[in-house]
């Protein structure tokens, strides 16, 4: 008997870990994708273009990771031009479903934000 309760709490232990670990990781990775996306949405010549680079580059830095959620990612060029900066919010619905036991819920939301300036003397193209 003690045997079985002794494995329950060894299995529980377990997946308190693993569960912990994933968050604290898959938190990192979002956070490196975000200021990788700004980082990449600062290189372009308008705003469009901005948007298209920073989901792109979110989406396979979280790829190369091996993280396996999908990124939503809302990038906002309101100050896209000389001096300004590009803000990248990222977020991800990690899944915990397989270390529920230890008392996670089935999946939980991630988030992270980050931002890049643009160059002060660098010509722009309109809010295209």
């Amino acid at each position: 008997m003690e045997m079985v309760i002794l494995a329950a709490v060894a299995v529980t232990a377990l997946c308190l870990g693993i569960g912990a670990g994933t968050l604290v990781l898959a938190n990192g990775r979002i956070d490196a994708a975000a200021a990788a996306a700004a980082r990449a949405a600062s290189l372009q010549y308008s705003p469009r273009q901005a948007a298209s680079a920073a989901r792109d580059t979110a989406e396979q830095v979280l790829t190369d990771s091996g993280t396996t959620c999908r990124p939503d990612v809302k990038v906002d060029t309101g100050r896209f031009g000389p001096g300004g900066q590009v803000d990248v919010h990222v977020s991800c619905r990690v899944n915990l479903a397989p270390v529920s036991i230890a008392g996670f819920p089935s999946h939980r939301d991630v988030d992270a934000s980050a931002s890049a300036p643009l160059e002060r003397r660098r010509l722009y193209q309109d809010r295209s």
